[in-house]
């Protein structure tokens, strides 16, 4: 029977029990990378860090935002004594940073103003923050199964999932999708509201950009990656299940890979004439 979740905490979700996507999607590499997945803790980058920001301020709204993170005052630095008694101060709150390089404090509140163009992000609209990290809990191939959805409309029949990037061009965030498996979670966190809702739904990534002008787009999946990434969850589902039976968690067999030159290279002639440097 299928569950869902409301402003469930992240820190509850995590500890319920169920296949999520990120992890499970490694099985697909090998029952072992799988395992080693789990057991890895993942420690975020910068970029990480700057979207799980992100996603507090436009899903969770700007108290809690406030409540969690800080801006670090102009000029201090956290590894004097000033600075430290003043991180001290701040207890578990967050630290962004204003300026610099990545701006991660100037960029979340960019991002955050690109967004609210959008209406699904608009956080006046009646229940803004019941629909966002929606936390679902369902059986799967036999195989109990969780996802957290950034936001559901269920009236429009849509899942939204929130991205920053470095680029919204769309063939360069096209191979990003298939890089990260992404048309996987599409699946998967469709599939979840579709076993919740009773209906079926689309899939969109909102997409925007980390650096400044912080531009936005909107890519909806189409029925062909839904369709592909859908085969993919199934495989792994049974996979999972296969492996569990068995408490075998194979690494694929080394393979022959065939090595040579990219698309791209330029051969080097010793024919061709040599400039002269001197």
């Amino acid at each position: 029977m299928a569950e869902v979740s409301y402003n469930q905490s992240d820190f509850d979700y995590r500890r319920e029990p169920g296949e999520n996507q990120s992890s499970l999607k490694k099985i697909l590499e090998s029952p072992a990378h799988y395992k080693a997945a789990k057991k890895t803790k993942l420690i975020p980058t910068p970029a990480m860090e700057m979207g799980t920001a992100l996603h507090c301020r436009v899903l969770d709204g700007a108290t809690a935002f406030e409540k969690q993170y800080v801006k670090k005052p102009d000029g201090l630095s956290l590894a004097t004594k000033e600075g430290k008694a003043w991180k001290a101060e701040m207890g578990r709150k967050k630290v962004l940073a204003e300026g610099g390089k990545d701006d991660p404090w100037g960029s979340v509140q960019g991002m955050t103003e690109a967004l609210g163009q959008l209406a699904y992000f608009d956080p006046t609209q009646k229940d803004y923050i019941k629909y966002n990290e929606v936390s679902i809990y369902w059986e799967w191939e036999g195989v109990e199964c969780k996802a957290r959805l950034d936001r559901v409309d269920v009236e429009r029949g849509l899942v939204l999932d929130l991205k920053t990037t470095d680029t919204i061009e769309p063939e360069l965030f096209t191979k990003k999708v298939i890089g990260l498996g992404y048309d996987f979670q599409a699946a998967f966190y469709a599939e979840a509201a579709k076993v919740v809702y009773g209906k079926d739904f689309d899939f969109v990534f909102a997409a925007v950009e980390r650096k400044a002008p912080y531009t936005v787009d909107l890519f909806q999946v189409d029925e062909e990656m839904m369709a592909e990434g859908r085969a993919k969850c199934v495989a792994a589902l049974r996979l999972v299940k296969t492996c569990n039976a068995t408490g075998e968690w194979p690494n694929r067999p080394p393979m022959i890979r065939k090595l040579s030159y990219p698309s791209w290279y330029t051969p080097y002639s010793q024919d061709q004439p040599q400039e002269d440097l001197f």
